[in-house]
This record gives structure tokens, C-alpha cells and sequence, in this order.
């Protein structure tokens, strides 16, 4: 019994075991992949930081190469005009220490120090700097070349400052207008701030070398910086490890397993990474240096198995209940998100579809109001002919027949005669009517077909007022024009300019002859919409009398002033052919304003 459930037991849980040891091996090696590709980023990212801290100083010592220093400006007495722009410029770049000007003879000409509480204060005591290497190694720099030195740190008068400070020293060469050399621009890149980025948030052990191996940045703090602190114990990594000397040569980015632990390493060229600087348009950094540093990444043994170690337990426990687990809720989870995605794919099509019926309704819905406006504009427009036949030709007909009435029934010739004049004079008011009436039909059927084009308001009102020129008398018409809102619109010139002449000769009309005459005429913006208006200080009229009649044919208000009512009519009629309006103000003794608004006109 027990023999063949230790048979059962063996035959379906094998599957599962195998299974299980081969997920364990291929999580090992995939989480072991996975730690150097997330090591080997993490080194990426902290080089490109570096690249992209030093950028900013090969930018600011191209422009102070390209600066125009004069040689004035390399004499201490004569430079003190440099101190405010200098000043502001390290003020702005707290990761600079130092800037200084140095003479071809080594000797500082002018120096700003930036103290430990961050005050920018001019150095009067100028060193000579031609024994360092720095200077020694800038002196056949060309125009436009800039160069970096080995990361040290910085002496002062031939001591190491302490606390040690340590910094990268860019180098200009600087030449006047007749590219004559002057000296060299230098600026020391305080290295300690990016240092102690770099040290931060390493979950494992962080090294920086530079091309001899010396430490830069380690661990153990002793070791950094000891090839350049006096009766230091200097021992470089290639002499603490020389097993990995060749390795770690070969490429540029490589990993290692030695002795259980692994080493990532990435190597930074600075003449490389530095060189793809841009300064201008189409031109990059010419730089000179040979500066090469090591990044390094290294995870011990111990860590490196406890990190696996405790990742593989934790699967294997959960591995046999994961399996089954895991693959039905992904299928589960799968098929819904694939009927979520068709779901929404078919949601926004239809989402289209209805914002695509949405504006083309609009659309319709917009040019069917244009065409109701339109017609029940005309409808207006015909009712208003039809009253105009209907009362203008009342009268004039009626007098016709009265008057061949009259003439059947003469008794002589004489009699007849003297029927004659006032026949004629009937007949001239209907022809008058008549050529009145087909005026105003023809503006109603050539709407379509006026021609539209840009109008300057200021060549056309000087073109209207001309043909007023010896009426408008400046001592007793004065002619007022504002055209700040807007002096330009797209209209029929002609119906403008006919619109025009008649309010101003009705202005000039209707003029009040007690006071002076001032025509205004100012362009003004109302609801988005051009407003044209016309005012006047002249006689005025009763709009609350004749309001309702101002804009009918062969309406007048002013007795004793000639007029024939038709200007105002024909300026109704051709402005709202054209899809503009007109409104009046008037008020007796003080004045007329008309309101010309023009919906939608560019």
C-alpha cells in the first residue's frame, strides 16, 4: 500500500519537480541578467550625468573664448569693468569655484573666488600659475580649443587647501580682434557636489578611477584621492586587483564573475562623450584633454548569493501554486482586457461617427438659418416693393384716368390743351417711379453677383468727400475720422461708397445752420462684429414721429429742404443685400448717428 502510493506520488509529482528545477535554474540566470543590465544602466546614467554637468562649463568657456577680451582687460589695473559681468555669471553657476584670466606669462591678471558660504569675492592677491600643469600644458591651445584637466585637488600657492576641495579646470585660450593671444580663461568646476551624487543611492559598491587607476570615488573614503595627499598609503585598483587587469581592458563596457563576485564596468572618455557638445549652429566642441575615467560596479559574493539565494527559496515555495494560479488568472485577464479593447475600439468609432454627424448637422443647421434669414429678409424686401406699387402708384393712376376722362369729355381742342401739362406731369412721376422701383429690384437680384474685395476706408472716404469738396468748408464743416478699430473690410466698394455719399450728404443736408457742422466717422468693434458709424451734429429728427418711416422710399421730415427720399431707402436695401445692417439714433436740435454692422466680414 505505502510502496504504491510512494509510486503514485513519484509518478505525478516528477513532472512538476522537473518543472520546477528548471523554472528555479532559469530564474537564476535571468535575475542574474537582469542584475547587470540594471547595474550596467545605473553606470550609463551616472556617466551621462557626469557628461551632462561638465556640458554647461565647455558652453561657458566657448563664450568667454569668443567674449572679446581687448589686452587692456589683461592688465589688473584697467580690468575692474569685468567685475559686474564676471560676477553675475559665477553668481549664476554655483558649481564654480574659481574664474580667472592669466597672462602668457603664467601670471593671474584677474581672479573671482567663490567662498565656503557661497560670497563671490575678487582675489587682490594674484598668484603666478606658469609652473602648473595646467598652464604648461594650455599653451599651444588653438582658437576655439578647450581643455579639461586630470580631476585633483586644488592648491592655493602650492598647498593643498584642506578641507580638500576637489575640481576639474577647463581651459580657454582667449585672442583679441586681430587674433593676437592674450593668455588663457580658466575655470575650476567644483567636483565635490556631482561626487557625492554619484555616491548616493548605490544599493551596491560604487568605484571611480581615473585612467591609472587611481580612486576617485570608493567606498572607503582613505583610498580617494591618495596618489595626490602627501604620506597617504597610495595603492592604485590595478595593484589591488591585478587579477582583473586584463578583463577589465578589453572592452568598453563589460562584466566579470570573479571569485563569486561580479564586477560591471563602464569607461568614460571625455574627448569622446564631451566632443558631441554643440556650441553654435553645426559646430561642436574641439576639445583637449586625456582625461579617461573607470566606472565600476561591484557586488561581492556574499551579497550577490543572498540577493539570489533569497529570490529563488521565495519562488520554489511558491511555484506549484503560482503555476496553475497565475496562468488562469493571466488567461482570465487577458480575454477581458481583449473584450475591453474591442469594446472600446467599437465605442469610439461610434464616438466618431456621432461627433462626425454632430458637426455636419451643425453645419446644415447653420446654412439653413443663413438661407432663413435670407428669406425673410426678402419676404421683407417684396413686402416693401409691394406696398410701394400698391401706395406710389395709387395716386398716379388714379390721376391718369381722371384726366382722359376729362379729356373725352372736352368740348374743344382748347379745353383739351390745357389737359396736356398736367398729363405730363403725371406720366413723368410714374416713369419716375418706375426707374425708382427698378433700382431697387435690381439691387435685389444682383446680391449674388456683386463683386467683393478689400477696401481701405481712408482712399474711400477721400474719394467721397471730394465730390463735396467746395460744400465742405472747413470754417463752418468740420470732417472728423477715427479708424483705430479696424480700416480695412471686405465689401462691395461700390455699394459702400454709394452708402456713403448718401450719409454724408445727408449730413451736409440736413446741417444745422445755427452752430458749427462736425461730421464724425470712427470704425469701432460690437459682439465680434465691424461697426461703421456716421454722426452728425446737424437738425436732427423725430425718430419717435417718424421713426418707422426713416428707411421707406420717398419719406422726408425736414420742410423746406429739398429731398426726394430715396437716399436712405437705397442705403437699407444695398447694405442688407450684402448681410449688413443699419441702425439710427437721432434726436432733434442735437444730431444724427447711423450704425452700419457688418456680420462676418473679414
Amino acid at each position: 500500500m505505502l510502496k504504491r502510493l510512494l509510486l503514485k506520488f513519484v509518478k505525478y509529482y516528477l513532472p512538476i519537480l522537473i518543472l520546477s528545477v528548471l523554472a528555479v535554474l532559469w530564474l537564476y540566470k535571468m535575475e542574474h541578467k537582469k542584475l547587470i543590465s540594471l547595474q550596467q544602466d545605473e553606470l550609463s546614467n551616472k556617466k551621462q550625468l557626469i557628461v551632462e554637468l561638465l556640458k554647461p562649463m565647455i558652453a561657458n568657456l566657448y563664450y568667454w573664448e569668443q567674449y572679446g577680451f581687448s589686452e587692456s582687460d589683461f592688465d589688473p589695473d584697467k580690468n575692474a569693468h569685468l567685475d559686474k559681468k564676471i560676477g553675475d555669471f559665477v553668481i549664476g553657476m554655483d558649481s564654480y569655484s574659481q574664474f580667472r584670466l592669466i597672462n602668457l606669462s603664467g601670471k593671474e591678471v584677474y581672479r573671482l573666488n567663490r567662498q565656503d558660504n557661497g560670497k563671490i569675492v575678487k582675489s587682490v592677491a594674484l598668484q603666478d600659475k606658469a609652473d602648473r600643469n595646467y598652464y604648461q600644458t594650455t599653451t599651444d591651445l588653438k582658437k576655439s580649443q578647450i581643455y579639461l584637466s586630470p580631476l585633483n585637488l586644488n592648491q592655493e600657492n602650492g598647498i593643498l587647501e584642506f578641507p580638500y576641495k576637489p575640481m576639474i579646470r577647463g581651459v580657454a585660450p582667449i585672442f583679441d580682434a586681430l587674433g593676437n593671444k592674450l593668455g588663457i580663461v580658466v575655470i575650476n568646476f567644483s567636483a565635490e557636489r556631482f561626487l557625492e551624487i554619484l555616491k548616493k543611492d548605490n544599493h551596491y559598491s560604487f568605484i571611480l578611477l581615473d585612467r591609472f587607476g587611481n580612486y576617485l570615488v570608493s567606498k572607503d573614503s582613505i583610498k580617494e584621492f591618495a596618489h595626490l595627499i602627501p604620506n597617504s598609503r597610495n595603492i592604485t585598483f590595478y595593484e589591488e586587483y591585478p587579477e582583473l587587469v586584463d578583463s577589465l581592458r578589453t572592452k568598453e563596457t563589460t562584466s566579470l564573475l570573479q571569485n563569486g563576485d561580479l564586477w560591471i564596468k563602464t569607461e568614460l572618455d571625455f574627448k569622446t562623450e564631451l566632443a558631441q557638445t554643440p556650441l553654435v549652429q553645426h559646430r561642436f566642441a574641439d576639445i583637449e584633454t586625456d582625461n579617461k575615467w573607470v566606472l565600476l560596479k561591484h557586488l561581492d559574493s556574499h551579497t550577490l548569493n543572498a540577493r539570489l539565494k533569497s529570490e529563488i527559496f521565495s519562488i520554489f515555495l511558491i511555484n506549484l501554486v503560482a503555476i496553475a494560479v497565475i496562468l488562469c488568472l493571466s488567461y482570465l485577464e487577458a480575454k477581458s482586457d481583449t473584450s475591453k479593447k474591442k469594446y472600446m475600439q467599437a465605442l469610439e468609432v461610434i464616438n466618431k461617427e456621432l461627433e462626425s454627424k454632430s458637426t455636419e448637422l451643425e453645419n446644415k443647421n447653420n446654412a439653413l438659418a443663413a438661407i432663413q434669414n435670407k428669406l425673410e429678409l426678402r419676404n421683407a424686401q417684396l413686402m416693401e416693393y409691394n406696398n410701394i406699387v400698391a401706395h406710389n402708384l395709387r395716386a398716379p393712376t388714379t390721376s391718369v384716368s381722371a384726366l382722359v376722362s376729362m379729356l373725352k369729355e372736352a368740348k374743344d381742342y382748347e379745353e383739351a390743351e390745357s389737359y396736356f401739362p398736367k398729363l405730363q406731369k403725371v406720366t413723368h412721376a410714374i416713369n419716375t417711379l418706375v426707374d425708382d422701383l427698378l433700382v431697387y429690384v435690381r439691387i435685389l437680384n444682383d446680391d449674388d453677383q456683386v463683386k467683393l474685395e478689400n477696401i481701405a476706408l481712408g482712399p474711400l472716404l477721400e474719394a467721397t468727400l471730394d465730390l463735396y469738396v467746395e460744400t465742405l468748408d472747413k470754417e463752418t464743416i468740420e470732417v472728423k475720422t477715427d479708424f483705430t478699430a479696424w480700416n480695412q473690410i471686405k465689401f462691395s466698394k461700390i455699394y459702400l461708397q454709394s452708402v456713403m455719399q448718401n450719409l454724408i450728404s445727408n449730413a451736409i443736408k440736413y446741417r444745422d445752420p445755427n452752430k458749427r457742422s462736425v461730421i464724425v466717422i470712427r470704425t469701432l468693434w460690437e459682439n465680434d462684429k465691424k461697426v461703421l458709424v456716421v454722426e452728425d451734429n446737424g437738425v436732427g429728427v423725430d425718430l419717435n414721429r417718424y421713426g418707422n418711416d426713416i428707411f421707406k422710399l420717398y419719406k422726408r421730415f425736414h420742410r423746406g429742404l429739398s429731398g426726394k427720399g430715396m437716399g436712405l431707402f437705397l442705403v437699407k436695401t444695398q447694405l442688407e443685400s450684402l448681410n449688413a445692417n443699419i441702425e439710427v439714433n437721432s434726436e432733434l436740435g442735437k444730431g444724427t448717428t447711423f450704425k452700419i454692422i457688418f456680420d462676418s466680414y473679414e
